[in-house]
């Protein structure tokens, strides 16, 4: 097979997510026939390499041996059940590895299929939670200036990137907006940590003068990646922390694309202390 065949019949039977379909007709799609390790190679043997995990989920490699032989082995024995009302050796194995390797307090595992749907869960906890305290006034959520979340609707409310919300505005709840710490846009001779500071100023305000109506912050700890793959310093998480504390806020970190080492520690909320 060509790569132009499978293009074809691709063109006419599938939708590709967060695509611009008519971008296709000037800008070739890449078909792939195979992965090995950072390695994409199509159906005429050109190489690719994987510099984005395919969507920063496979930070393993492509066709991991050890992956690929232990997914086997499970399928042999069960491929699936239902989580409520059931269990299984693997999801309590799994479970009980993660919380020795999270932060202190994250001691219980909810699973999702997609950082989207993570989200998602996460703000109906949180408000659920908050409604089981008897304080159902604490319905609304802050997000940070050129934040992205995902594309469900709740995790694009929470969203600042113009692109991806404004087509669906009317569709979505409203969220407050504090004004993030993006480096990038320190003045010049200010360090990182001097701006993060300064920026966190008007987080402080915010939960001083809303904490009554607010659920939970949600942020992206130290890169803002689908908004630019901006980067701000650990402190403002710091600050943060100690904040939520003081006027009884949740903090949800999104650790979709930071988390698991791709900062330097396993989750990037660490480099906060």
């Amino acid at each position: 097979m060509r790569n132009a065949d499978l293009v074809a019949r691709d063109l006419k039977s599938v939708w590709h997510p967060c695509t611009q379909m008519k971008d296709h007709e000037s800008l070739p799609l890449i078909p792939i026939k195979r992965g090995k390790g950072v390695w994409l190679e199509d159906f005429e043997g050109n190489r690719y390499i994987d510099a984005v995990s395919s969507w920063w989920v496979n930070i393993f490699g492509h066709a991991n041996p050890r992956i690929n032989a232990a997914i086997q082995h499970q399928i042999g024995e069960l491929e699936h059940v239902i989580l409520a009302g059931f269990s299984h050796e693997p999801v309590v194995n799994l479970s009980e590895r993660l919380i020795e390797v999270t932060p202190p307090g994250l001691n219980k595992c909810f699973y999702a299929d997609n950082g989207s749907s993570a989200i998602e869960a996460a703000l109906k906890m949180s408000y659920h939670y908050w409604k089981n305290q008897g304080k159902p006034a604490k319905k609304n959520f802050v997000n940070l200036s050129n934040s992205y979340h995902g594309e469900t609707l709740g995790a694009l409310a929470l969203g600042d990137v113009s692109l991806y919300k404004d087509t669906y505005e009317p569709l979505l709840m409203k969220v407050m907006t504090a004004p993030s710490p993006d480096a990038f846009n320190k003045e010049p001779g200010e360090t990182d940590e001097a701006y993060a500071l300064r920026q966190f100023e008007a987080m402080e305000q915010l939960l001083a003068e809303k904490h009554d109506e607010i659920c939970a912050v949600v942020v992206e700890p130290l890169i803002q990646c689908a908004g630019g793959m901006r980067m701000h310093h650990p402190v403002y998480h710091t600050r943060l922390r100690e904040a939520c504390d003081r006027y009884n806020v949740h903090l949800i970190a999104d650790e979709i694309a930071v988390g698991f080492g791709r900062t330097g520690t396993l989750f990037a909320c660490e480099q906060a202390g």
